[in-house]
């Protein structure tokens, strides 16, 4: 990147660097972390209809304790209902593929615990413009999880991104703020650590999240700031597939070992029955 930056500056006269890849607003983040080969198991038959689909989400979620949501009424947010198109059953098992085994690795009581009661499934959804694929809603008790039609989408990176959303909701809960200072969780950083500006500035640039980019940070997008940071990480031992890689990293990375070990008492407190 340094030497595109340069070579475009140097050329600036001859308007060499004119020519901008236009952003792909489909790209998954997660592509070079993510094991394509790795498929999830549909939800029902491939010609199920999108009544049926909503049916099994609808009872395995309610084994959960949690309330299946299928529209999206939120300032600033949206997102569409799916219709019963081929397109749409298919976009709809797509999600509900993921979605649902990623929230039965919890415990009733988890959610309970954390007073969540509605998951929100819908296609396109967007905050202040930016396309998302989840966003946690905690004023409403929720989180959102979308299919944006992006068919280059890796399943594990979405299910990742489940336990990642989720956390912010976590979060919420413990703190009535999704931005907020940590002081347990700041301890946890290498000296010298600083975030940046926040997740919204990750998006539409065509960025990658790279796993383990330095010490303390499970991936690139964690250093965006301390919430994204928690996030990752627990979305990173959520999810099999990047729990694999976790174990590796924290071998060497003892900062990242003790951020880890915070995310497995989490796990563990909220976990208890009442």
């Amino acid at each position: 990147m340094l030497q595109r930056i340069l070579i475009c500056l140097g050329a600036a006269a001859l308007s060499a660097c004119s020519t901008v890849a236009p952003i792909d607003h489909n790209n998954d983040a997660l592509r070079l972390e993510c094991h394509w080969d790795l498929q999830y198991p549909a939800v029902a038959p491939a010609d199920a209809s999108v009544e049926v689909l909503r049916a099994v989400a609808a009872r395995r979620l309610a084994a959960l304790q949690l309330n299946a949501v299928w529209t999206l009424e939120q300032e600033g947010v949206s997102g569409e209902a799916f219709t019963d198109s081929p397109e749409d059953r298919a976009r709809l098992q797509r999600l509900l593929s993921v979605v649902l085994p990623g929230l039965e690795r919890y415990p009733s009581a988890f959610f309970a615990n954390v007073r969540l009661k509605n998951i929100v499934l819908v296609k396109e959804l967007a905050v202040g413009g930016q396309r998302r694929l989840a966003m946690p809603m905690a004023e409403s008790d929720g989180v959102a999880y979308a299919d944006n039609n992006a068919g280059t989408l890796c399943s594990a990176g979405m299910e990742m991104r489940v336990h990642h959303e989720f956390y912010h909701f976590i979060d919420h809960r413990e703190f009535d703020d999704y931005y907020h200072l940590d002081p347990s969780w700041l301890a946890l950083n290498p000296d010298g650590l600083q975030y940046g500006k926040g997740g919204a500035t990750f998006y539409g640039k065509n960025l990658q999240d790279l796993g383990h980019v330095r010490d303390g940070l499970v991936s690139a997008y964690s250093s965006y700031g301390q919430e994204e940071d928690k996030a990752e990480t627990f979305g990173w031992m959520m999810t099999p597939d990047y729990a694999a890689r976790l174990d590796l990293y924290v071998m060497t990375d003892p900062h990242l070992a003790a951020k880890v070990k915070y995310m497995r008492e989490q796990l563990r407190k909220y976990s208890q029955p009442n």
